[in-house]
């Protein structure tokens, strides 16, 4: 089940935010295009989760989580597994663009209630960020991993 709930950023975790959307978005945009012309060729194999710790060491993705990178790669293959298995469905996965549909996926979710209106959620790099419950707090428990996104009027979701 999906729960959608509002966080509530400070100031000095907006910047550690929007450098994890803008990670998982550059990891999304290099794995497609690699996978795209490996259905040119056919002669590569096709990239894996080992081939981003290479790139990880060689440029600034080092000093981002690596866990919401790795989760970018599980998402883009979770595309494609979906695009396969009902092509009539699922589109082909398509670039991600800046400013659209911004997010990243938070795996091994941790929580913790301050009171009835108020939680935190531990997002990597950043630390314990406050979002307003407005759902049973037992739902939210249940969750295992969470997308954080942020919308065109820069709200985070």
């Amino acid at each position: 089940m999906s729960i959608r709930e509002r966080l509530y950023p400070q100031e000095q975790e907006l910047s550690v935010l929007v450098r994890h959307c803008s990670d998982a978005r550059y990891v999304w945009n290099l794995a497609l295009e690699q996978r795209n012309s490996w259905r040119r060729r056919r002669s590569l194999p096709i990239p894996k989760m080992l081939e981003l710790a290479k790139v990880r060491k060689l440029t600034w993705l080092k000093e981002g989580s690596s866990t919401i990178q790795q989760q970018a790669l599980r998402d883009l293959d979770r595309a494609f597994w979906n695009w396969w298995k009902r092509p009539d469905h699922f589109g082909h996965p398509i670039w991600r663009r800046a400013g659209i549909n911004e997010g990243f996926v938070i795996r091994d979710l941790s929580i913790r209630r301050l009171n009835r209106k108020w939680g935190q959620v531990f997002i990597p790099k950043c630390g314990w960020v406050k979002f307003r419950v407005t759902r049973e707090w037992r739902d939210i428990q249940t969750a295992s991993s969470a997308r954080v996104t942020k919308d065109r009027a820069g709200r985070w979701c």
